[in-house]
């Protein structure tokens, strides 16, 4: 799902919240991605809904982005995988969740919501956040609906999608193919559904992903990066990426610095 980003004012809050942070630089500033709820889009309560009063503007969903695609989407998740959706309201009430649990189940998160710093706080605060996790492929609503009488305060169709491929690349050069001894390396993950003959980019908060060598780092602005401390003794590095069920497995050769033609190793961008 793709919308334009409306300068509302929980969208402006957010925004404010993101550059005030000081922490936010080039590599980060897709790290999240906002849209409006139906409600919120349409100025209208859906055809098909029963809306509350509550929440005449509707709701603002925001959700983590891909580490190497600053468009504003939300989803789609891999089964099996999960996806962490934030609220935004000038004045969220008190609110039930409803799904269609052949599709995907939600339930409250705990926490911290998105990207954080190294010392774990988060780059801005949301007002409730959601854990979806698909269980089959398909398209669906989750509903924010008011727990006592049912009347929807906005809702945001998700779409679901059996993983078809994974991919791990140099998330700060993608275009290479190699690892480089003995620096640290920004790694990437991604991974794809199929979308009838054409693949699409998946969410999967939960993935796993081990290396045969080499020493793993959390990458906390990006669900779909980690930091790689590359062996200087090793040929090449196997990844075993577990999502969806299943390992997928790749393999990315080591090259030495002078091999590379470098002096050093580039600088990976932690903040």
């Amino acid at each position: 799902m793709f919308a334009k980003l409306r300068l509302s004012s929980p969208h402006a809050r957010l925004a404010r919240a993101l550059v005030t942070s000081g922490l936010l630089l080039a590599l980060c500033a897709a790290c999240l991605a906002s849209v409006d709820g139906d409600r919120a889009a349409s100025g209208e309560c859906p055809p098909d809904e029963r809306c509350s009063e509550l929440t005449p503007n509707g709701l603002i969903f925001v959700g983590r982005a891909f580490f190497d695609e600053p468009r504003l989407r939300l989803g789609p998740v891999i089964t099996g995988g999960t996806f962490a959706l934030g609220i935004v309201s000038a004045d969220l009430p008190e609110f039930a969740i409803e799904t269609p649990v052949d599709i995907f189940t939600a339930e409250r998160g705990t926490g911290v919501f998105g990207p954080t710093t190294a010392a774990g706080e988060p780059l801005y605060a949301v007002d409730a956040h959601l854990v979806l996790r698909a269980v089959s492929e398909g398209t669906a609503f989750v509903r924010v609906v008011d727990p006592s009488s049912g009347e929807l305060f906005d809702r945001l169709a998700i779409d679901t999608y059996d993983v078809d491929e994974v991919q791990v690349v140099l998330a700060q050069d993608v275009e290479r193919e190699h690892l480089l001894a003995g620096c640290e390396e920004m790694v990437g993950v991604r991974l794809y559904g199929k979308q009838g003959t054409s693949q699409v980019r998946g969410f999967d908060e939960s993935f796993e992903i081990r290396v045969d060598a080499g020493d793993i780092e959390t990458e906390t602005r990006f669900w779909d990066c980690i930091f790689l401390g590359v062996p200087d003794d090793r040929d090449e590095v196997r990844f075993d990426v577990m999502v969806g069920g299943a390992t997928h497995t790749q393999t990315l050769p080591v090259m030495s610095l002078s091999d590379a033609g470098r002096d050093a190793c580039p600088v990976v961008v932690r903040d």
